[in-house]
């Protein structure tokens, strides 16, 4: 019947027949996308009632207490109930501190070795008096190298170390203003077909799909 209809050249009745298929089509992918996008499209009466009656498990928090608490580094994330933060936190800091301490101990002991060198210039490895064994190893130019590579480490370490501790401050304060957020458990997302006929004469009909957001 369809290779009949379209033989005889109507063109009006193929496309509204075109028209037809498309809107069904439509409606039939609205219909799976909004079943699939509704949070709890079953939520029972009872169950709906108690969600809106319940108080929320964590009342929110004082973003400003919060930032005064994260002062000592952990407790803004325990007062904001974020206890899976505290070992990323402590681990920033122990990381940081391993590195500062490291290279600040190299600093020191190379920049000793520079200014031993300094003083010795008669300094080294064939020489029998020397007592600092870097002094009596390196050149007085390598050694300047080293010491300001480390003091260089050493100033990063501390660079890092304290925007590690300007950034649990602002995510603690964060997490405080997040938590005013209410956030509805019925969010879901509407789909449905929408077909907006033209003003103009034998202007084909505009289709489309339209989107509604509930929360």
């Amino acid at each position: 019947m369809w290779f009949l209809f379209l033989r005889k050249g109507n063109s009006v009745n193929v496309n509204k027949l075109r028209n037809i298929l498309i809107v069904c089509l439509l409606t039939v992918f609205s219909l799976i996308f909004t079943i699939t996008a509704t949070a709890h499209p079953f939520l029972s009466e009872k169950k709906a009632h108690k969600a809106k009656t319940d108080t929320p498990k964590h009342p929110p928090r004082d973003p400003k207490k919060a930032m005064i608490m994260a002062i000592i580094p952990g407790l803004g994330q325990i007062y904001n109930h974020k206890y899976w933060k505290l070992p990323i936190v402590y681990s920033g800091f122990a990381a940081i501190g391993y590195f500062a301490v490291t290279n600040r101990n190299y600093y020191k002991t190379f920049k000793e070795a520079y200014n031993y060198k300094t003083a010795h210039p008669d300094c080294n490895p064939t020489s029998t008096g020397c007592e600092n064994q870097y002094a009596k190893k390196y050149s007085k130019k390598t050694l300047k190298i080293i010491r300001d590579y480390y003091r260089r480490n050493m100033q990063l370490s501390y660079i890092i170390g304290g925007a590690w501790y300007l950034f649990q401050i602002i995510d603690a304060n964060v997490d405080a203003h997040l938590s005013h957020w209410n956030i509805s458990n019925n969010l879901s997302l509407e789909v449905a077909p929408v077909i907006q006929p033209f003003d103009m004469p034998r202007a084909p009909a505009y289709k489309g799909i339209s989107l509604r957001f509930k929360f």
